[in-house]
């Protein structure tokens, strides 16, 4: 072989590991600097005030509430009351149910804690919830950041303190509220199987660059799921679009990633270690990094439930909810001193 072709073949193969160098550059630049899953703002989304009257506070969620035509029966916002005549009381209980759900996912949890407290109970409905799945769709986390910072408002109205029992992704928007300035108002906080991360580990590629077009490849335009139980069609919506994910879980990310030890407020976390939905471990990871300097978590290993993640309540376990109320109560006698 001449040394002429000997060199021009050597130049062939430089030019050619270039030629690949540059397209893998190009390659991983498109992915890096693809689009993400965006948060959006870190503000809430911009709504009217509740009124700080208590007389004016169910006329105005009523009058809210009827505007949506097509609102599935008894997922509405509403309070119960703990006296026949409505006025406030030592303690309010707020609940925030999980994503997808509604108020009827645990119930009657929380009510069997306010009777017990002699407390109001106030059940809010996040944005999209409790309507079709393309309602869900439109949601976004600023939406349900200010439904949560609506329903505390109301707490404090309805009484003296305030404990907010919430699941799943509901105990999601309360850590949040629990790292803002407002967090002072919340007397404790109660969370079910609070959403840190999804026990789906392809969940998370939601977050990633392109994840919104990987996760539309992978569960196509739309998430679907049947039950047996009539019930669960009213209390949860069982099919939306793809797309409804990605407030879920761009919400999760930044609660996850938040200083956390700036969440103050006094909580008791109640989850399954067999938690098919969210995963238990970044439950304690969270729980660990959490600032409260009263907290306690507590393993539930006596539900019934299917998938063990929605522990209690008629729908899935009634069995569980004399037990995880009473555990409720228990740690509550312990802050209402």
């Amino acid at each position: 072989m001449s040394a002429r072709k000997s060199f021009q073949q050597q130049k062939a193969k430089t030019y050619g590991r270039k030629l690949f160098t540059t397209f893998l550059f190009f390659v991983i630049a498109l992915y890096v600097f693809g689009p993400a899953n965006p948060f959006g703002s870190e503000t809430p989304t911009a709504r009217p005030q509740p009124p700080k009257l208590i007389a004016d506070l169910e006329p105005w969620l009523k009058g809210n509430e009827a505007r949506f035509q097509n609102l599935r029966p008894g997922v509405e916002k509403a309070i119960v009351w703990a006296k026949p005549t409505p006025q406030k009381a030592k303690w309010a209980v707020v609940y925030i149910h999980g994503f997808s759900a509604t108020r009827l996912e645990t119930a009657p949890l929380a009510e069997f804690v306010a009777r017990a407290l002699g407390a109001n109970l106030f059940y809010t409905r996040l944005t999209g919830h409790g309507l079709d799945g393309e309602a869900l769709g439109t949601a976004t986390a600023q939406d349900w950041m200010a439904d949560t910072v609506e329903a505390i408002k109301i707490g404090k109205v309805l009484g003296d303190k305030v404990l907010v029992i919430s699941c799943s992704t509901g105990s999601t928007l309360s850590t949040w509220f629990g790292t803002t300035a407002e967090s002072s108002i919340v007397d404790a906080m109660v969370f079910v199987s609070p959403n840190f991360g999804l026990k789906n580990k392809f969940s998370e590629l939601i977050n990633w660059p392109w994840g919104q077009s990987i996760a539309k490849v992978i569960a196509g335009d739309k998430i679907e799921y049947q039950s047996s139980d009539p019930r669960e069609a009213v209390a949860w919506t069982q099919s939306y679009p793809t797309r409804a994910l990605f407030p879920m879980m761009a919400l999760v990310k930044k609660v996850r990633n938040s200083d956390l030890s700036r969440f103050q407020t006094p909580v008791f976390v109640l989850y399954s270690a067999q938690d098919q939905t969210v995963e238990p471990f970044s439950i304690k990871e969270a729980y660990a990094r959490m600032g409260s300097k009263i907290k306690a978590i507590e393993t539930v290993d006596y539900s019934r439930s299917e998938g063990q993640h929605v522990l209690a309540g008629d729908i899935r376990d009634p069995q569980a909810v004399g037990p995880i109320s009473q555990s409720i109560l228990k740690w509550i006698k312990t802050i209402d001193q």
